[in-house]
């Protein structure tokens, strides 16, 4: 009767991180809003006034709201497997939404109806270059090898391994007469790395508060070298 009730019992969610995830999203929402709404050519025009350094400082949060999301999986998939249900489900999700938001557009007049665009609605993948749900999804699908390489290194290289990712992608990038393009595929794997190091290693020996906190910390700190602003699609 106990093996029954355990079996049956409901999963716990756990309410910091689903706060943390809350505060994410926002951070992003606030991004895309100063980003993508035509603010940011009025604040150009008075970049001092109270109200545009309130808004640089409202939306600059995007990149590392993303950078957080992409922890997120780091911490939870490096213990766990992707199967095809899983796979399927996120390339339905993602379709489902590209077709909903282009036929509110198109109910809207905020875009035109053709073809061609409600055929590319039905495409996951579009572009490998700064399109953050093709990447994501390209990302996901290399998952599984990231996962034999993260499980079978020691601990040693998996920290040279972290600062050697760190060391190109940051130190490297600051400097200007290296040229370093960022791609947000490859950046996302040291962001795996750096999240399995935390669930291998880091996991016993704080609390959760201090975990994330420290995962906030870190993220925020590598993109104090890149720009905010940059545009997030």
């Amino acid at each position: 009767m106990n093996n029954f009730k355990a079996l049956v019992q409901p999963k716990v969610r756990e309410s910091n991180l689903e706060l943390y995830r809350i505060i994410v999203m926002f951070m992003i929402v606030a991004h895309h809003y100063v980003v993508n709404s035509g603010l940011m050519d009025v604040m150009k025009e008075a970049p001092t006034s109270p109200n545009s350094i309130f808004f640089y400082l409202f939306g600059m949060w995007g990149k590392t709201g993303i950078n957080c999301f992409v922890m997120i999986t780091g911490y939870f998939m490096c213990k766990s497997n992707i199967t095809i249900r899983k796979f399927l489900k996120l390339v339905l999700e993602v379709i489902f939404y590209n077709v909903i938001i282009y036929l509110l557009f198109v109910s809207f007049g905020r875009s035109d109806f053709s073809f061609k665009e409600a055929f590319l609605c039905f495409l996951p993948i579009k572009s490998i270059s700064d399109g953050f749900v093709s990447c994501f999804i390209a990302f996901y699908l290399a998952i599984p090898f990231l996962n034999i390489l993260v499980r079978n290194m020691t601990k040693r290289q998996h920290q040279l391994l972290i600062c050697l990712c760190l060391f190109i992608y940051t130190f490297i990038g600051m400097i200007p007469i290296f040229k370093l393009s960022m791609n947000y595929v490859s950046w996302f794997c040291v962001l795996y790395f750096i999240a399995s190091y935390i669930r291998f290693y880091l996991d016993k020996n704080v609390n959760k508060a201090q975990k994330w906190g420290g995962v906030f910390n870190i993220i925020y700190h590598i993109m104090c070298g890149e720009c905010s602003y940059a545009p997030l699609y």
